[in-house]
């Protein structure tokens, strides 16, 4: 049997150590191609009906204005926020895919650090490094357990974006081995999603939770009353609303259901 604890460890340093300077200048260039897709599935998909149940339903719970919620006027706390644009940027199923494990990627990981990058400064290097290991820890899970996974029945962009947001996050944060270690841990425990409820608004509920179940642990590393930092202001000011930027019901029927 193998050691898991030496498994987790192992992808803990991974994220942990590994600098800037790793990135050849193609990953970084994919990494803004994907960023963009994001804000551009989750402007197409922040309306659809689903989305606004899961913005009515989180409302009455919204703990303040922390956080943009991409395409809408709507300030919520950034767990909600984080959950809503995961679930607007998979809703529609167009966002991009990891094409062995059939794992959207981005949607489960760029909210969440977006959601941080509201709290806190972060620099661009430093979220697109955190993009690029959170990308790579949740693809290489999946890969393990491909294809076997998802015929089993498991929503893998969930079960495995989890990982993805976990990671990112506490790069993001700058957490060393250890505490990612546990960090990567309590994304196993939350880990969850059926393909059975594919083509249902029950599968932005997975991809929704994979991303802000990420930022409850490192509450205590971030501050308690955030000013508004760059990030925010770039992501509300240059991105237009979405009332009327919507796919057609035949669009939407034609779109997958990974």
């Amino acid at each position: 049997m193998p050691d898991n604890l030496a498994v987790t460890r192992h992808l803990a340093r991974f994220v942990a150590e590994t600098e800037w300077d790793a990135l050849a200048p193609p990953v970084v260039h994919q990494t803004k191609r994907a960023l963009v897709n994001f804000f551009a599935v989750t402007l197409t998909g922040c309306r659809e009906p689903a989305i606004e149940i899961a913005l009515q339903s989180l409302s009455a719970f919204s703990g303040g204005r922390q956080a943009t919620i991409i395409g809408r006027p709507e300030r919520f706390d950034a767990l909600s926020a984080a959950y809503l644009n995961a679930a607007s940027a998979n809703v529609l199923d167009f966002c991009d895919t990891h094409v062995p494990t059939v794992i959207h990627p981005t949607a489960p990981l760029a909210p969440s650090l977006f959601a941080l990058g509201e709290l806190r400064r972060v620099s661009g290097r430093d979220l697109i490094l955190a993009f690029v290991l959170g990308a790579e820890i949740e693809c290489r899970i999946g890969l393990a357990m491909s294809p076997s996974h998802y015929r089993r029945g498991w929503h893998i962009t969930a079960t495995c974006g989890v990982f993805g947001a976990a990671a990112g996050s506490a790069k993001l944060l700058a957490l060393q081995a250890e505490p990612m270690v546990f960090a990567l841990g309590l994304a196993a425990t939350q880990a969850a999603g059926l393909c059975e409820c594919l083509g249902t608004p029950a599968k932005s509920v997975h991809v929704g939770n994979a991303v802000s179940g990420r930022l409850y642990w490192p509450r205590k590393a971030l501050p308690a009353r955030p000013s508004r930092s760059p990030a925010a202001k770039a992501i509300s000011t240059r991105l237009p609303r979405a009332r009327n930027f919507r796919f057609s019901p035949a669009d939407s029927a034609r779109a997958g259901k990974s």
